[in-house]
């Protein structure tokens, strides 16, 4: 068979998998499906069985991730999004920095490695993923608040995160730059990367969205208005990431707020600007559902039972590192505005932090000579599939427990 051919038969595999599951639970509003993809996949590899698909960096960041952050940030609420944008800055600007600084000391000596190498581990595997938790919020009655402010705080500090991760991998593999990282000045330089290589990345992207919109607005063809938005999803990344040395996330983000910031938000979409959000829905749907099953199939049951302990400590201090800067934060944020976020959504917050798509990519991208690469390839596709399958398992049960939600 040709490698096409071969291609073509593992992603089917994927597909039938994934659609035996969604049979399976279609009807069970408390099961995630997201969460039993991921697990499906590490009993796929547990048995042997390959779909002879390659998990790359690449394939992450270049094909599916600007499909779900489109996706994503079309069909936000703009308004919503624009009353809670204090918190959710507040979120990724101190609290992701923060997270990765109280990560990286614990870490290296709870992991008994060198303090930068812990700092990388924590710059990888804090960016989080809203997509499977917002799948459980959908099934449930839960604060439409909650869901913008996480979805938001998501989508921004993945890009965030990406600047400083390739920051730290510099300073990593550049003994100069690592001592200069230490100081006051090399501070304030990560600080101006995040606000060149971000900021410029999101203005970038806004400004390429908001000219797509103007455009749409005047097509009523439907697939001029999906070949418009697929220009405009890929286009702002490959543009930012590749041309630039921007941040392609956050470029696609704003592009994404932008091309669908209607006049009523999404109440005076035309027809065929409905049909085309609904296919990159199907487009997001689709993206995630192959992601967390090849994601659940490239866990390693040996490597990760060599390095349970590890893997195990490294879960539990994810989740204590969020509670430690969400908590407070939020409870600042209170202080100052005039609209408050309970302490049973913080609860929430917390819990809802999954930590998949971004940090899987990341440590992939790492190069092959990076010492102890596989070890941290092995902690951070463990917490990923331990966040996704504990966390998201348990998060319908949470909500009810806080008197959030029922099914809906």
């Amino acid at each position: 068979m040709s490698e096409l051919t071969t291609l073509l038969l593992g992603v089917l595999g994927v597909f039938a998998l994934a659609l035996a599951v969604r049979l399976l639970v279609r009807n069970r509003d408390r099961i995630a499906f997201a969460s039993v993809l991921v697990f499906i996949g590490v009993a796929v590899s547990a048995a042997g069985i390959s779909f002879g698909l390659d998990l790359t960096a690449d394939l992450i960041l270049t094909v599916f991730l600007p499909a779900i952050i489109f996706q994503g940030t079309t069909t936000l609420d703009v308004r919503r999004l624009w009353r809670n944008a204090s918190l959710i800055v507040v979120l990724t600007l101190l609290g992701l920095p923060l997270a990765i600084v109280i990560l990286g000391a614990v870490g290296s000596v709870v992991f008994g490695v060198p303090l930068l190498m812990a700092l990388l581990f924590a710059a990888i595997i804090l960016p989080t993923d809203p997509a499977a938790v917002l799948s459980i919020f959908e099934e449930l009655d839960v604060s439409e608040r909650l869901a913008v402010t996480i979805e938001g705080e998501s989508l921004l500090n993945d890009g965030v995160a990406v600047v400083i991760f390739t920051t730290l991998l510099a300073a990593f593999e550049s003994p100069s730059a690592a001592t200069l990282l230490a100081t006051p000045t090399g501070l304030v330089g990560i600080a101006v990367d995040v606000a060149v290589v971000g900021g410029g990345g999101l203005a970038l992207g806004s400004a390429v969205g908001y000219l797509a919109h103007a455009v749409m607005r005047r097509l009523d063809d439907e697939m001029s208005i999906l070949l418009l938005t697929v220009l405009v999803a890929y286009g702002s990344f490959l543009l930012s990431e590749h041309y630039l040395g921007l941040s392609g996330i956050l470029a696609v983000v704003g592009a994404g707020l932008l091309m669908g910031a209607h006049e009523e938000t999404h109440d005076k979409m035309s027809t065929s600007e409905y049909h085309v959000q609904e296919v990159w829905t199907t487009a997001g749907f689709l993206a995630t559902t192959v992601l967390y099953i090849l994601i659940g199939a490239e866990v390693r049951p040996a490597a990760f039972a060599q390095h349970a302990e590890l893997v195990l400590a490294a879960a539990v201090l994810v989740v204590l590192v969020r509670a430690a800067t969400i908590y407070p934060l939020v409870t600042a944020t209170n202080l100052v505005g005039g609209r408050p976020v309970p302490t049973y959504c913080q609860h929430v917050m917390v819990w809802g932090g999954l930590h998949t798509v971004v940090p899987v990519a990341l440590v992939l991208s790492l190069p092959g000579s990076f010492p102890s690469r596989e070890e941290l390839q092995v902690m951070v596709f463990g917490v990923a599939v331990l966040s996704l399958v504990v966390q998201g398992l348990l998060m319908p049960a949470v909500v009810s427990r806080l008197g959030m939600g029922e099914a809906g």
